[in-house]
């Protein structure tokens, strides 16, 4: 289990990037959103789509499984 994090605003494309605890490139804490706890990152990545009702959402390449 790891903890989910995104930024607060997606980026210049309007995508938002799911990033784990343990990422390198995990935003500053007060830019990000927590996501919860979560087995995969699949899962974090739906719970970002509906907490945010962005569509663009996607994995962090050093947070995937």
């Amino acid at each position: 289990m790891q903890y989910y994090y995104t930024r607060k605003n997606p980026d210049a494309r309007g995508v938002i990037q799911v990033h784990a605890d343990r990422c390198k490139d995990l935003p500053e804490i007060l830019e990000r959103v927590y996501l919860g706890i979560f087995p995969n990152s699949s899962l974090a990545m739906n719970s970002a789509k509906e907490k945010l009702q962005l569509t663009k959402v996607r994995i962090c390449t050093c947070c995937m499984e």
